[in-house]
């Protein structure tokens, strides 16, 4: 299928989801000039990723010792959120994989492949902040719902053509099963950018409130940003470009700096 026909799914699932017009905790969009001098400024001051492998059971006590602090202070974060899912499990994955994710009831789980591209405890804060701020915004039942949805609208909308072109019951079928695939995929594009800034920025907060180095922290973006390797992101992207994130996140630090109570300020509509 042509990708404007995926782009038409993600509008129609779009236009079919509550609350599709945005979330909830936004910063001022970051454009493509920012992205690529951003970009620049980055393979300019090293263009080199190093890892630093360490042990596992160096990895399990820094995620034990850093959950503690990260969850000390989070309740009020919740609370501005308005999610009563405030609880968060940390779990250590053992793969080369360079992933982190949050999945639903709190557990966050985060692979050896990602944590050996980071070299301070303010990095790998970063990342679980990132993961915590998914589910404090309540991204994994949003993303769930979002797919279900997109699926039937894609089955019942590329069904529906290839029934009123006449196409015999197999190949309505094939038409359908194609539309769910799609319509999931839309359905994902339909939210995912907006949920990772989102999650970035409430990060920041979670961050600020339990103590670490905003700025230290912030070279967990200038690492994915290295692996990314992309300045700008294209509709069909589900994360923003690894250059996008690194100029939103010195606007969130500047965001948080400036609040007087460490505290996320609701976005207007």
């Amino acid at each position: 299928m042509r990708g404007s026909h995926i782009a038409c799914l993600a509008v129609v699932s779009c236009l079919a989801l509550p609350g599709c017009g945005g979330t909830a905790f936004m910063l001022p969009p970051v454009t493509d000039h920012e992205a690529l001098v951003a970009a620049k400024e980055i393979e300019a001051a090293d263009p080199t990723l190093p890892k630093f492998s360490r042990s596992d059971a160096y990895y399990r006590e820094a995620i034990r010792r850093l959950g503690v602090q990260l969850t000390a202070g989070v309740a009020a974060v919740c609370a501005r959120a308005d999610t009563e899912e405030c609880r968060f499990m940390f779990h250590y994955v053992d793969d080369d994989e360079v992933n982190a994710f949050a999945d639903e009831g709190g557990d966050i789980y985060l692979h050896r492949g990602m944590l050996e591209y980071l070299e301070t405890d303010e990095e790998i804060a970063a990342v679980m902040a990132h993961e915590m701020s998914h589910q404090i915004a309540d991204h994994v039942y949003e993303t769930r719902s979002s797919v279900l949805l997109g699926a039937v609208l894609g089955g019942l909308l590329m069904g529906g053509i290839a029934a009123v072109g006449g196409a015999p019951p197999e190949a309505t079928e094939d038409w359908t099963t194609m539309g769910m695939q799609h319509g999931a995929r839309a359905g994902q594009l339909a939210f995912s950018k907006e949920q990772e800034r989102e999650a970035d920025l409430l990060a920041a907060y979670v961050l600020a409130r339990a103590d670490f180095d905003l700025e230290r922290a912030g070279r967990t973006f200038e690492v994915l940003a290295k692996l990314n390797g992309v300045a700008t992101s294209s509709w069909n992207d589900t994360h923003p470009a690894g250059a996008e994130r690194v100029v939103a996140w010195r606007k969130a630090v500047a965001e948080v700096e400036a609040s007087p109570d460490k505290l996320p300020n609701i976005a207007a509509d």
